[in-house]
């Protein structure tokens, strides 16, 4: 983030007769002319009135400035930056521990896209992907996490799924279920037959959730059986 500090040297040297990226370079390497050029927009929200105001008074006193050698080398020779514009990780500049950090949370079972983000520093999934397609052996351990994961992200589904159900809302994780949990198949893609006994709607979800709890149970049995009877009236 621009401090008010960075903002007073950043006049400074525009005073001194550098050129806006220039002199973002020169309060610090990381800063672009970009990101204080968004400080003088009007139509941008990070748009700093008093800033812009002093920013055309220095522009004022300092007077055109001629692109010379030595502004275009200082250019040319900026390292590259480390991180995207939303403050992630590029591919290449991802360290070992990041990585480790990654591999570790996918094999935990937490989803590739969210492990990526919590990662200190964050990444993004496409950083990841990137990291992949440059490092081969980076992507085969990938791999095996996610391998070892996935019984784990079932878990968490199953149980994300009874917290849903006691809050008296199964369906937000109706399609994961049909996806990754095998008993979940079973029970939304059963077909029942016109006329069906209720009963055997129950001893069917007892059979494949036997480890839930009966209040649960109740809501799931409640709301397959609202189904059935739309289906026979249908």
């Amino acid at each position: 983030m621009i401090t008010p500090e960075d903002k007073a040297k950043f006049l400074e040297k525009i005073r001194e007769g550098n050129d806006r990226a220039t002199a973002a370079f020169m309060v610090n390497p990381e800063y672009t002319g970009t990101m204080f050029k968004r400080l003088l927009s009007a139509d941008s929200r990070s748009y700093d009135a008093d800033f812009a105001d002093a920013y055309d008074k220095a522009v004022a006193a300092r007077g055109i400035v001629m692109m010379n050698r030595e502004t275009r080398v200082r250019s040319e020779t900026r390292p590259p930056a480390v991180t995207t514009s939303n403050g992630f990780t590029k591919a290449v500049h991802l360290t070992e521990d990041q990585l480790e950090q990654f591999l570790d949370k996918v094999s935990s079972g937490v989803q590739a896209a969210d492990a990526a983000r919590e990662i200190d520093p964050p990444t993004s999934i496409t950083q990841i992907h990137r990291r992949c397609a440059r490092d081969p052996d980076f992507a085969n351990q990938f791999r095996i996490s996610k391998e070892e994961g996935y019984p784990a992200y079932q878990e968490i589904l199953r149980a994300e799924a009874t917290r849903l159900a006691l809050n008296g809302d199964y369906r937000a994780l109706r399609d994961q279920l049909l996806m990754h949990v095998p008993e979940a198949k079973v029970l939304f893609t059963s077909k029942h037959e016109v006329g069906i006994d209720f009963s055997a709607i129950k001893l069917m979800i007892l059979q494949t959730f036997p480890d839930l709890p009966g209040e649960v149970l109740d809501t799931i049995i409640a709301g397959q059986e609202k189904k059935e009877r739309q289906a026979l009236t249908a």
